[in-house]
């Protein structure tokens, strides 16, 4: 079936190879805090199998992400062709972090910046056509080291730490990749800069519901242990709860042995060994979320008046529920020539937890 959305596809080199327009299915989720998936389910044919090769890219009309082709399964008794893959930001862990960054000096989004550029722009073996984007002076100010780790992996926790989303946009026009740090806007109710946006049954544009919420792996403090040797090794305390006591008090212990006191000043190197309790209590974070399937253009029109990143009012009556939340993740949905959404408010729970000390 023909339908709304163009599925464009090009090659690594932004060279466009062809268009699939009719299809039966496709799946485009958005993610702010990690690259989104994307699921194309097309027809059984020789076009169709030449453009959905590994490694080409989906686009689609009026999307700023795009996804790279990293899986294809080819059904005869269906005669269907299912693509999936992930978005462009994917293919940062494609490089790593090979030496050690001390960073003193700078917000989240330089920091990001400058790990894009150590490990993936200015190096010997750079990403080809990736470029930095444009800057826009967001988030506070961080101080942390880093030596030897994924760069998309240190990217995620960096982007859970400071609540900026990240993405690398392909600019097919020009022939270049940009990485991008990004911040949604406050729609709640009890702000005034923008227009407010609430999901509830009264607007009904909230459906098919379902709410989860879990605090099995919550830590309040991290207790951060750096250099030195039994009670001469350095200690420093990262918290999200400073109220928290008794049994509310969660400590996690966390191993910053790797942390280096070199180019760092003693008040330069307690930051950075509070960042890496930040970081692993950021991970462990009270899962708190609402899924609804919605229309796009119900009350509030998708992607004018609120986005992937935007906080907005959610508000479940029946289940008493009603909080401001992150729109951390949008599943676009093109099916039987309609359209429709499904965002998440929100933090869902991992699929996995990295534990670990480092």
């Amino acid at each position: 079936m023909r339908q709304e959305k163009q599925v464009k596809i090009y090659d690594q080199a932004l060279q466009r190879k062809g268009v699939i327009d009719v299809y039966r299915s496709l799946i485009w989720t958005r993610k702010y805090k990690e690259a989104g998936t994307v699921e194309l389910h097309a027809a059984l044919t020789e076009k169709n199998l030449e453009l959905l090769q590994k490694g080409n890219i989906l686009t689609m009309t009026g999307s700023v992400e795009s996804a790279f082709v990293e899986g294809m399964a080819v059904d005869d008794y269906s005669n269907e062709i299912t693509a999936t893959g992930r978005m462009l930001s994917s293919g940062l862990s494609r490089r790593g972090i090979k030496t050690v960054i001390a960073f003193t000096s700078g917000t989240y989004e330089d920091a990001m910046r400058l790990l894009v550029d150590k490990a993936a722009i200015s190096v010997t073996s750079p990403l080809p056509l990736l470029q930095l984007g444009e800057k826009k002076g967001i988030g506070e100010a961080v101080t942390f080291q880093v030596s030897y780790k994924d760069l998309y992996t240190y990217l995620t926790k960096l982007s859970a730490c400071s609540n900026l989303g990240f993405r690398v946009r392909a600019d097919f026009k020009n022939k270049v990749y940009y990485f991008e740090v990004y911040e949604g806007k406050d729609h709640t109710e009890n702000q005034t800069g923008n227009k407010r946006v609430t999901f509830s049954e009264v607007y009904k544009n909230i459906n098919k519901a379902t709410f989860t919420t879990n605090d099995q792996l919550y830590k309040t403090h991290a207790i951060v242990c750096g250099d030195g040797e039994g009670t001469a090794r350095t200690v420093a305390e990262a918290t999200i709860d400073e109220q928290a006591t008794g049994w509310n008090r969660r400590e996690l212990m966390v191993d910053a042995r790797d942390i280096s006191r070199t180019d760092m000043t003693t008040q330069q190197y307690t930051a950075a060994l509070i960042q890496r309790g930040t970081e692993k209590l950021a991970e462990c974070g009270i899962v708190e979320c609402l899924e609804a399937a919605t229309l796009p253009f119900v009350n509030f029109s998708y992607k004018k008046d609120y986005d992937l990143g935007d906080i907005v009012t959610v508000r479940k009556k029946a289940w008493g529920i009603e909080m401001d939340k992150r729109i951390t993740e949008i599943q676009e949905i093109y099916e039987n020539g309609g359209f429709s959404i499904v965002p998440t408010f929100g933090d869902p729970l991992p699929d996995s937890v990295d534990l670990s000390d480092n």
